[in-house]
């Protein structure tokens, strides 16, 4: 999950043209049509099941008006002239579907509210044979939390279950280390068999060529692997294991020969951000085909760890030299969401900021960009815990909204009044309040509250909440010089 860079061609025409053709009192009826349920069907599964011919159940008028609407989808999601091909894939028609009852339920907006998640991270176990510095998770061998609770594997077979039947389309499996758990293999088969849209976070440590390929086999789309730093010497201190680094150098290698698409996974810290540019040569010398710089956050075992997290300045430094890369050509994407604000700042090559996306493989995705700028949490994405507990970020892992073992991911999302504020970006403060860059940014409000205590406080990431920053440092200085009370 992050922000892809994407032409930004006439966006708000695009927009105002969805909008127009959603909208209207034609398109209404007709999307109410679609998404009236008899014998256990959606109207749009007739369409689907025979396109591109027309069903007998729906008039030329109606057809017509459905062909643009998939028309519009099949740009969002670049397919092409495969189109047609591909659309009766699950996770194809969970996406349709998925638009389709968003727009019945709340409308077009800019950023899109979801019927359901787009996404589910899920953190399928506590179990790592790393220690990680940064860990939001605090997993690994020494970590603080028993995995006695965590789902057995009925229940994550059934959580499977329960999430294709919830219209989402996507998973992202991580941790902990998912190889690390032996449930890992039946979720990922149980995922194929349900046409779920399956992608994977790692260390790398363990993938073998004998695991590549049964990823591939297992329909993987995409692997996330964690690299740190350039060196063995930094890369193995920050992941706490001596001979990390050439364990997931060698698991690269290994997907490298399989059509996996791989992403460098890198997270910046006040220490490891001059390795920005260092971090991008590798990954191209590891014909690695995406870098993802991953947002540092004091939550996990990081918790009040807020020495670890760049400044105002450096972070900027960084966006901007990412939007460098991102501008060549290369595939670049991020979870600080002020890459959005920094892109459209920046828009000599006329890009634009996507979140929560896949892997980038789509092609003109400017519609779609307009639609879901900005954090997705509350709008577009949900996070599974190892015990069933379900939380609105990875990087929340104790704010539970709900539990899958007792509960409905979507009672959980229509309903909790968590999630409704968190998808609410007009009360924010500090300068995310008044950004005119809010649809493709807002803060990342897990840093907020790692910081605050408060959802709705300042992203203090940001350069436009520096002020924020230093009166936090200030305070926090002062509170450590005042020694205990």
């Amino acid at each position: 999950m992050g922000l892809l860079i994407l032409q930004k061609a006439q966006q708000a025409m695009d927009f105002m043209k969805i909008k127009a053709l959603l909208l209207n009192p034609l398109s209404e009826s007709l999307l109410a049509e679609l998404t009236r349920q008899r014998d256990g069907r959606y109207g749009i599964e007739d369409i689907i099941d025979s396109y591109p011919d027309r069903p007998d159940s729906i008039s030329w008028l109606g057809f017509k008006a459905t062909r643009r609407i998939l028309g519009i989808i099949n740009e969002a999601i670049g397919c092409g002239d495969q189109f047609e091909k591909i659309i009766r894939r699950e996770d194809i028609r969970r996406t349709i579907l998925n638009v389709l009852l968003s727009v019945r339920k709340y409308g077009v907006s800019q950023p899109q509210r979801f019927y359901a998640p787009l996404m589910v991270v899920w953190n399928l176990t506590w179990k790592c044979n790393l220690k990680c510095k940064h860990c939001y998770e605090n997993a690994g061998p020494l970590g603080v939390k028993s995995t006695d609770n965590e789902l057995t594997l009925d229940e994550k077979l059934a959580a499977i279950d329960h999430i294709a039947d919830s219209f989402i389309p996507t998973i992202s499996i991580s941790g902990g280390e998912p190889f690390c758990h032996p449930h890992f293999w039946p979720v990922l088969e149980k995922a194929r068999a349900r046409g779920l849209y399956t992608s994977l976070n790692t260390n790398g440590t363990l993938i073998t060529k004998e695991t590549a390929q049964r990823l591939v086999d297992l329909n993987v789309a995409y692997a996330g692997i964690s690299v740190d730093g350039p060196s063995a010497a930094y890369h193995d201190e920050f992941r706490g294991m001596p001979g990390a680094w050439e364990k997931t150098l060698q698991g690269i290698r290994n997907l490298a020969e399989t059509p996996v698409f791989t992403i460098m996974s890198f997270t910046i810290t006040r220490d490891s951000i001059r390795y920005l540019r260092e971090m991008f040569e590798l990954a191209e010398e590891l014909k690695m085909d995406k870098v993802m710089v991953y947002n540092y956050i004091p939550t996990g075992r990081g918790e009040g760890n807020f020495d670890m997290d760049p400044t105002p300045e450096q972070r900027e430094e960084a966006l901007s030299l990412m939007y460098e890369f991102a501008a060549s050509g290369r595939l670049v994407c991020s979870t600080a969401p002020q890459f959005g604000r920094v892109c459209v700042e920046m828009g000599a090559h006329n890009l634009l900021p996507l979140a929560h996306a896949g892997t980038g493989k789509a092609g003109n995705l400017n519609i779609l960009a307009q639609i879901i700028g900005g954090c997705g949490v509350g709008r577009a994405y949900l996070a599974l815990q190892p015990d069933g507990r379900i939380t609105p970020c990875v990087y929340m892992p104790y704010i539970e909204v709900g539990n899958i073992r007792e509960d409905s991911i979507l009672d959980i999302w229509h309903n909790n009044e968590l999630l409704e504020s968190l998808a609410c970006h007009d009360d924010l403060e500090g300068h995310c309040g008044v950004c005119e860059h809010k649809s493709v940014c807002g803060g990342c409000r897990a840093r907020a509250y790692a910081y605050y205590g408060d959802f709705k406080a300042p992203d203090p990431g940001c350069l436009r909440n520096k002020d924020h920053c230093q009166e936090f440092d200030e305070r926090r200085i002062r509170s450590d010089s005042a020694g205990p009370s």
